[in-house]
């Protein structure tokens, strides 16, 4: 399946992992389906022995398996955690019609958590993970994930790698800010804000920050001088 028409990437956004439920944990399901499917064609000649009642049976088994089927295979081909170079995303789908898109940004993470559980969780090792966010009492959890450790390391450094990157386009506005605030100092402000920048250069071993005095305060101290 296309999840990129489902999640709908933003600009520079790729995707790393998309992370389904553990396909064994549907087999009974699936055999289920399986046996509606065909068992009718091993009691044909009884079935079809009571005429109209036999092929009526005949056919809704049938027909039921094959829908019971095709429900269990869009359930789990699209029930997915999508993970990106700038999300998570959670793609929930019940049933046919039915379809929830959630996601949580990695600058929101709060916590990422997966647990094991159960003789079956522990020795086919699948788990459920859960990612929360700030700020949301509901987070995004996907049951039967084979080794949920995994999905949680690609996720946590994900997350952490994204952090240097909100820190330097931060740190790069702030400068881009005072550059556009320098431009439009006259001869005598310029003057003044060249005489602090050299002193914040020759104290850069101390505690003197060049970006928490106004200007302001460095134009009183010229006019002082």
């Amino acid at each position: 399946m296309d999840f990129e028409r489902i999640v709908r990437l933003k600009e520079g956004e790729s995707i790393l992992r998309i992370v389904r439920s553990f396909w064994l944990v549907r087999l009974p399901q699936a055999i289920l389906a399986g046996l509606l499917v065909m068992a009718p064609f091993f009691f044909m000649i009884p079935l079809f022995s009571l005429r109209t009642f036999g092929l009526a049976a005949f056919l809704l088994s049938v027909l039921t398996g094959i829908v019971y089927a095709l429900r269990l295979y869009m359930e789990w081909s699209r029930n997915a955690f999508v993970v990106t170079t700038r999300r998570v995303i959670d793609v929930d789908q019940r049933g046919f019609f039915r379809r929830t898109v959630s996601e949580a940004p990695y600058e929101k993470l709060q916590d990422v958590s997966f647990t094991v559980a159960g003789v079956w969780g522990t020795v086919l090792r699948y788990g459920t993970v859960v990612v929360q966010t700030a700020g949301s009492q509901v987070g995004l959890e996907l049951q039967y994930v084979r080794c949920p450790q995994e999905l949680h390391y690609l996720i946590t450094e994900t997350a952490a790698s994204c952090q240097p990157e909100n820190a330097d386009g931060s740190h790069s506005q702030r400068v881009t800010h005072l550059l556009d605030a320098a431009a439009d100092l006259n001869d005598a402000e310029a003057r003044a804000f060249l005489v602090a920048l050299q002193d914040a250069v020759s104290h850069g071993g101390q505690e003197h920050r060049l970006s928490v005095r106004p200007l302001e305060e460095i134009m009183t101290d010229n006019d002082e001088g």
